[in-house]
């Protein structure tokens, strides 16, 4: 079987690019999940990933309710990984 494979990125106040991101990285590695940790960002990246994820089950959120910084988003990324099965 073909490798499970997760990218993830850790966002806050990333509005303005998140979509554009998520949509290089599938260009790139088309089979690719893509997890955003987003930090409860006020300019509403949250959404835009959340709208994302219902229209390409490959967007996935975690959306967290304060800046928790990016140490433990990847902490938060690494057990997501774990949890969920990707290699």
């Amino acid at each position: 079987p073909e490798p499970r494979i997760l990218v993830s990125l850790a966002t806050y106040n990333e509005a303005g690019n998140v979509a554009a991101l998520i949509a290089e990285i599938h260009k790139f590695v088309p089979r690719a999940d893509v997890l955003v940790i987003d930090d409860n960002s006020p300019d509403g990246t949250w959404q835009i990933v959340a709208d994302m994820g219902a229209a390409d089950p490959r967007v996935k959120l975690l959306r967290r309710g304060d800046k928790l910084g990016l140490g433990t988003a990847i902490l938060a990324a690494m057990n997501y990984a774990m949890d969920h099965g990707y290699d």
